[in-house]
């Protein structure tokens, strides 16, 4: 995802052109919401459906605004229930999903506010997704930068005046008498005392707020996407856990960040060679908002790519390319979410261990290092040592 072509704000398209939303939830195209937002809000919705969020929508208790405890409990909890199923089911299959992300949005604030059992930052910073996705305009600042800033920012801060968190104490209490992390207690084991927990704790602290001044470079905007991403993946294969839906809240953000190609990406193609052939028939068949365009090449000289991916001004080829079409494809995070959210409903021991199986394949599999050392194996040339394609020369020329 940290190559993805990228921008300040959020792309809007030109909407006399798009096609109408369709009843398929697999889609994304012809939303109300350019299609980085829209791919976020379901991704969203289709975590809080499967893990059934809406079952802990709560009833006004030691609410944070007092009058909200005056209304009927029975009726305030259906009502916000209500609200939350009919918005996710309705993001899901496209209809007019900025009005129900700002509905599903404000429900959830609302019961943030109406229970201090139930509030949770990351029910918060999930329902700050939605309502920021509802109130999105075209040509407006991008508010989801700025809040993933401010969260990034308040959590090092609060990390860095904790005491517990400055020795140690913190994460060797949580990761050995909490988690009974396996890892941890075998390294730590042979570590003096606290060496390794001082070392986690000032590692996330120092990540944290490196992330805040870095959101506000434009330049730095795909090493923000990924730092964001591994650092997410890495506290979920460490706890075994998505902390309710902070780590969809939080990797779904970076989405907001990104900005997918305007028209059909083209995919230049070498048909001569029968990995093409399945690459492309595989890829096309999932390809539902047709994301790419795939063009086969007269001829292909000898050493180089099968494959050259053009996204935006930025050209990919080989295993790099194949990489990239999965990560521009919107089907790719609704698969990921559900089957990550699909593990709630395990026993804990299995849920854990297939959790961290399915991110920390994802993570390594649609990682750059991986694409470029199967680059490396498979030796398909540099730009430089063999001639390109005639078409694809074009294209980079122009």
């Amino acid at each position: 995802m940290s190559s993805m072509s990228t921008a300040q704000q959020p792309a809007s398209g030109n909407a006399s052109s798009e096609p109408k939303p369709s009843w398929n939830p697999l889609k994304c195209s012809g939303t109300d919401l350019p299609k980085n937002l829209a791919i976020m809000v379901k991704t969203l919705a289709i975590a809080a459906l499967i893990v059934n969020h809406v079952r802990i929508l709560p009833d006004p208790w030691l609410p944070f605004v007092p009058f909200l405890d005056r209304f009927p409990p029975v009726l305030f909890q259906k009502t916000l229930q209500t609200l939350f199923l009919v918005s996710a089911l309705a993001i899901v299959f496209n209809r007019r999903i900025r009005l129900f992300s700002l509905i599903i949005g404000s429900t959830m604030l609302v019961a943030v506010v109406s229970s201090k059992a139930y509030y949770g930052n990351n029910k918060t910073f999930c329902g700050l997704m939605f309502l920021l996705a509802g109130l999105y305009k075209p040509g407006a600042p991008n508010f989801f930068r700025w809040q993933l800033a401010i969260t990034y920012f308040g959590a090092g801060l609060n990390k860095l005046l904790d005491p517990d968190w400055q020795s140690g104490i913190f994460f060797e209490n949580w990761a050995l008498n909490r988690l009974h992390q396996p890892f941890y207690i075998a390294l730590n084991s042979r570590l003096p005392p606290l060496v390794l927990a001082r070392f986690m704790c000032w590692a996330t602290i120092v990540t944290e707020l490196a992330i805040v001044p870095c959101l506000m470079v434009r330049q730095l905007n795909s090493a923000v996407v990924f730092c964001n991403v591994v650092f997410q993946a890495s506290l979920c294969l460490f706890e075994g856990t998505t902390f309710t839906l902070f780590f969809y809240s939080m990797t779904a953000c970076s989405l907001a960040l990104v900005k997918w190609p305007d028209q059909p990406a083209p995919v230049f193609y070498d048909p001569s060679r029968r990995v093409s052939h399945v690459a492309r028939r595989f890829f096309t068949a999932w390809d539902l908002d047709g994301t790419f365009h795939w063009i086969p090449l007269e001829s292909t000289p000898r050493g180089r790519s099968p494959l050259y991916l053009f996204a935006g001004k930025t050209v990919y080829s080989g295993f790099r390319a194949l990489q990239m079409i999965f990560l521009l494809n919107p089907v790719t995070y609704f698969i990921l979410a559900a089957s990550i959210a699909s593990l709630q409903s395990m026993p804990a021991d299995v849920g854990t261990f297939l959790r961290r199986i399915v991110v920390g394949s994802s993570l390594v599999l649609l990682a750059p290092p991986f694409a470029w050392i199967l680059d490396r194996l498979s030796g398909p040339g540099t730009l430089s040592s063999h001639p390109l394609p005639g078409p694809v020369h074009e294209r980079l020329s122009a």
